[in-house]
């Protein structure tokens, strides 16, 4: 599974339905709503370790990834498990250049506002990344 900046993860792309989800990888081992927000609906594949939000006042679109899967990738260079410095210098480095980074002292999130993408990384090692649809302004989401 390659990332694809501001587009999705392999063949999963921002602006798809649930139901283009099930369909490639069949019925989710868990669904439920964002405790933070109701109005995201969750689907969670454990084999894949990868979890889907759609934005049910964007008509289901899918708006929100997150994986942690090992065999994740971006431009075949793997990402998880890997040391975080390597994979923002090495994998990311020429793409991205504005990380931020927040050390929450038992771990640390690495973010790219501009594409939307979160490193979390614990002992100094990539464990998920998080991918969001990027926006067109302040108001609307880029569905591409």
């Amino acid at each position: 599974m390659d990332i694809k900046l501001k587009k999705g993860i392999g063949d999963f792309t921002f602006g798809m339905k649930a139901a283009d989800v099930t369909a490639k990888l069949g019925k989710p081992d868990k669904i439920y709503e964002d405790e933070e927000d109701e109005n995201e609906l969750i689907y969670q594949y454990n084999k894949s370790k990868i979890k889907f939000t759609f934005y049910q006042e964007h008509e289901g679109k899918l708006g929100y990834i997150r994986c942690a899967s090992p065999k994740l990738t971006y431009q075949g260079k793997p990402i998880i498990q890997a040391p975080a410095d390597a994979v923002i210098k090495d994998v990311f480095g020429s793409q991205i250049d504005d990380w931020q980074e927040e050390d929450y002292n038992s771990f640390a999130t690495y973010i790219s506002e501009k594409y939307w993408l979160v490193l979390n990384a614990e002992y100094d090692e990539v464990t998920d990344i998080e991918l969001g649809v990027p926006f067109k302004n302040d108001e609307e989401y880029d569905w591409g």
